[in-house]
């Protein structure tokens, strides 16, 4: 990937007529690696980019079959979701099943194709785990993997239970068998945590779940307002990049997480001021300005860069908590998205 076919995609992402012809083979890789296909070929008719016709084709299936999963998931949240807001449990969605599926600051993010979820993600304070996980169980779903070769659920252990809820903040992912055969599983993961220990964001966590509302969308669900949604896709998108576990998968820079996050800046569905009140508030404003840095510098940005500049926006150091070593980047945000494996670019200090 070169520094010009990722001004091309950017320039497409943001709505603008790319100038020069890139290597669509680089492009097309790109992409689907960054979870991006559906948004890229939805803004591709409306940026006035013309694509051979390949990969017009190729990007058109992508897109349909993001469609027809979004449908499909959100057919699964609806349940979940009435099940627990009859039940009067407290939680909140998040991520995809709140920006496929409900009016974030009273405009849709998104429309069905253009983002992709794999799961379901609700937060949730750790006194309420046991009684989601319950109306989970009700629900007919297992804490375990799915088995393709099976087609059935592998349960977890009790030591990788306890593992992912000691060293991730979060509760191991519970699957449910479907009748669909395209997609023959559905997940859910619960979050209880904010940060790389499950104390981390403790008090604004809980502040997300207390002020969190029904949103009547395409579905009806319990999320946080949009400033609150900003800031936890703020500090997950930090945790993700503070993680060398996460650097090993190539998950501390996906740009479709960026993308969230560069919308939501961008599209006026957030009073900005009071989001940088709240992250002062609990002490994580210089999450929002690292974040937002990455934002920024994804999309060539000057205006979010600027914002990141306020609020202090250098990069967080990469911890790698089984070895006990702390790395920082020898790369910049940019150079980084264009490489498929970054784990070289760290120096240990």
């Amino acid at each position: 990937m070169t520094e010009k076919d990722l001004r091309y995609v950017i320039s497409v992402l943001k709505g603008q007529k790319p100038q020069d012809e890139p290597d669509y083979y680089s492009v097309l890789g790109f992409l689907h690696w960054h979870r991006v296909a559906g948004m890229f070929y939805a803004k591709s008719a409306t940026s006035g980019a013309v694509l051979p016709h390949k990969v017009k084709k190729t990007l058109s299936e992508t897109f349909e079959r993001q469609k027809r999963k979004t449908e499909f998931m959100r057919a699964q949240i609806s349940g979940v979701a009435q099940k627990l807001m009859h039940g009067r449990i407290e939680h909140a969605f998040l991520k995809g099943s709140v920006l496929c599926n409900a009016p974030i600051g009273g405009k849709a993010i998104y429309a069905d194709g253009e983002r992709v979820s794999n799961d379901a993600d609700l937060l949730v304070k750790p006194s309420g785990i046991s009684t989601v996980c319950e109306a989970l169980r009700e629900l007919g779903f297992t804490q375990g993997r799915y088995d393709p070769k099976g087609n059935g659920i592998i349960p977890f252990t009790r030591t990788e239970l306890l593992e992912r809820r000691m060293t991730r903040g979060e509760v191991a992912p519970f699957v449910r068998l479907t009748d669909n055969a395209e997609f023959p599983f559905m997940e859910i993961d619960i979050n209880f945590s904010l940060g790389n220990t499950p104390e981390d964001g403790r008090e604004l966590l809980e502040y997300i779940v207390d002020s969190a509302r029904e949103y009547a969308g395409k579905i009806k669900l319990i999320a946080p307002s949009p400033e609150l949604f900003l800031l936890h896709l703020v500090m997950h998108q930090y945790k993700e990049s503070a993680l060398y576990f996460s650097v090993e998968r190539g998950k501390d820079l996906d740009l479709y997480k960026l993308a969230d996050i560069y919308y939501i800046l961008r599209e006026g569905v957030c009073d900005i001021a009071k989001a940088k009140a709240i992250s002062e508030r609990f002490g994580v404003a210089d999450r929002l300005g690292a974040v937002a840095a990455q934002a920024g510098e994804a999309f060539y940005d000057k205006s979010v860069l600027g914002m990141a500049e306020e609020l202090g926006g250098g990069q967080p150091a990469v911890t790698d908590y089984a070895n006990k070593k702390r790395y920082a980047w020898k790369a910049t945000v940019r150079e980084r998205l264009m490489l498929a494996d970054t784990v070289n670019r760290l120096k240990e200090v």
